[in-house]
């Protein structure tokens, strides 16, 4: 009954389907590559267009992802990131188990713009220590991030490698800061060229955005000290935010 009943499905169903199983057996484990569409063709009989829904829609059910330069592949397990608490991305990867890692794209000061110059509170053409980074996890890109923070609050913070220290460590222990709350905003964004290339996908693959605004306390007053974006790949890490009422 089984098999009369898939004859009646779409072929690009049929191929979903099976490869779905090989998926869910093991039989494709996550990292595995999918048979390429000229492999499908060919097995299946079937046209490229076919081939690719088939494609197509394992990869927007989330069984599978395309990663820049290599085929597309089984979807890496995920793990959940509770929303509901503030920690650093260093301390988030090693909760996991995780081997942290982090490139410098900028680090340096600048005039802070104006909206910068609103979010922190700082008098017109104040300077700003700006820290643009990626993060891994066991060497895989995770995310993208921006820093912007008050270097009137925090002199000499240029002089750190952050390649090596963690930002949070660094307030917490040099400057004595209290880290206490953030402001947070969330959408899904699509990767263009330069951010795909940071992360080692393909261009518009899913990317949870984050823009936020930091608090801590300085002088016994809790006041704005970052100004941040982030860019998540959602293949390793899910967001989970709980709510009550």
């Amino acid at each position: 009954m089984q098999e009369q009943a898939d004859h009646k499905l779409p072929k690009y169903a049929i191929i979903k389907q099976e490869l779905i199983a090989a998926i869910q057996s093991g039989t494709l484990p996550p990292g595995a590559e999918l048979p390429s569409e000229s492999d499908l063709i060919r097995l299946y009989k079937v046209s490229r267009v076919t081939a690719r829904r088939a494609i197509d829609e394992l990869y927007h059910q989330g069984y599978i992802e395309k990663m820049q330069g290599k085929r597309t592949c089984v979807k890496q397990v995920t793990r959940q990131q509770e929303l509901t608490s503030i920690s650093s991305y260093t301390e988030e990867i090693l909760r996991h188990g995780m081997t942290p890692s982090r490139d410098v794209l900028t680090a340096g000061l600048r005039i802070c713009t104006k909206e910068e110059a609103e979010q922190l509170r700082l008098p017109k053409a104040d300077p700003v220590f700006h820290l643009e980074r990626i993060y891994y996890a066991d060497e895989s890109p995770l995310c993208y991030t921006t820093a912007t923070l008050p270097y009137r609050r925090f002199p000499d913070i240029d002089t750190f490698d952050f390649k090596e220290n963690s930002l949070y460590k660094i307030l917490e222990s040099h400057y004595h800061v209290k880290i206490t709350a953030t402001s947070l905003k969330l959408k899904a964004v699509s990767a263009y060229d330069t951010l795909a290339g940071y992360l080692k996908v393909a261009r518009d693959t899913p990317l949870l955005h984050s823009l936020g605004l930091t608090f801590g306390i300085c002088d016994n007053s809790e006041i704005p000290i970052e100004l941040f974006t982030n860019y998540y790949l959602t293949s390793q890490f899910e967001y989970v935010l709980t709510q009550t009422r």
